[in-house]
């Protein structure tokens, strides 16, 4: 078996149902395994796989599992050579798989790959990064606009996002929307941590392969459709402490507790000075007041000791 896709989809039908239907021009001449992990949906995505898509294999979870233990489930299974992690808020053009898989075959570091991600209208959105540092937050407050720090310092950031002409190279991490994995590191590394429930997985599991003697890459050479966060934009406060969660575990697991303090006061400044400025700041509103409340939560977020967000059923 050339690939196995696994689906994590929890209240996507519509959008599920455009990225299953993408899979097989997309994987044109490999043989191809699909599995789909229905996270205890309530809007009949189990009953759209299993009638539109018989060939394709569906678990049904039972409930909202997270996505590190739901994508688990599926990698107990898999047999590809090559294991693609795909969000269902996802669109893959004819191809595009396929060159993924061909650029990871003859990269013979390459331990995970990931392509350029684009919206709707094909224009880059956040793809890759650098693993969490405290120095980021601290420009973002510095400069939340990044326009007069130098150009070393500008683009200095956990997540990035490419230009149209960026060029294919090792990053720290992929994003887990599109994530390929090749068996052998895969192996090596073993299963997603399931205690990160959402985010931070794909960032946990990069810097594991790297440590493992592998590298990551932006595959820029390949493009897949990204429509971000259609399944999170619903539960828009557990997403963000779920995010703030999974940020603190992973300083823990990486970089040990004694730091968590240290990021929690750099995200604070960085969120409060950007809420009172986007509060006073001219032209629309009700948008800008909209954005400072948002800045403003996850300022407040970095008070709270324990957060233990409450998955959404």
């Amino acid at each position: 078996m050339d690939l196995s896709v696994i689906i994590v989809s929890w209240n996507t039908k519509k959008i599920l149902r455009d990225c299953l239907a993408s899979l097989a021009a997309a994987t044109e001449g490999l043989t191809v395994e699909v599995f789909v992990v229905d996270n205890g949906s309530a809007d009949g995505s189990a009953e759209m796989v299993r009638s539109q898509f018989p060939h394709y294999r569906l678990s049904e979870s039972g409930g909202n599992l997270g996505f590190s233990r739901a994508n688990n489930l599926a990698l107990k299974e898999v047999t590809g050579r090559a294991i693609l992690l795909l969000n269902p808020d996802t669109v893959c053009p004819p191809g595009s798989l396929t060159r993924l898989c061909e650029f990871m075959q003859r990269t013979v570091d390459a331990g995970i790959a990931g392509p350029t991600l684009v919206d709707e209208a094909f224009r880059p959105v956040h793809t890759y990064g650098n693993f969490p540092a405290i120095k980021y937050h601290w420009l973002n407050c510095l400069d939340p606009q990044r326009t007069w720090l130098p150009h070393s310092l500008r683009t200095a950031s956990f997540g990035c996002i490419p230009t149209m002409d960026a060029s294919t190279q090792p990053v720290a991490y992929v994003t887990g929307a599109c994530l390929l994995i090749r068996r052998e590191a895969f192996e090596k590394v073993g299963l997603l941590d399931e205690r990160f429930f959402m985010y931070f997985e794909e960032t946990d599991w990069c810097l594991r392969v790297w440590r493992a003697g592998f590298k990551v890459y932006h595959c820029a050479e390949v493009q897949v459709v990204h429509l971000e966060g259609k399944s999170a934009e619903k539960v828009n406060l557990f997403r963000l402490a779920q995010f703030q969660a999974s940020y603190r575990l992973f300083v823990v697991k990486h970089y040990g507790p004694g730091r968590v303090w240290m990021y929690r006061l750099a995200q604070f400044a960085e969120y409060y000075w950007k809420g009172i400025l986007r509060w006073l700041a001219p032209g629309d509103h009700n948008k800008n007041r909209s954005l400072a409340r948002h800045h403003f939560t996850i300022a407040k977020l970095q008070l709270k000791n324990n957060l233990k967000p409450q998955p959404p059923i």
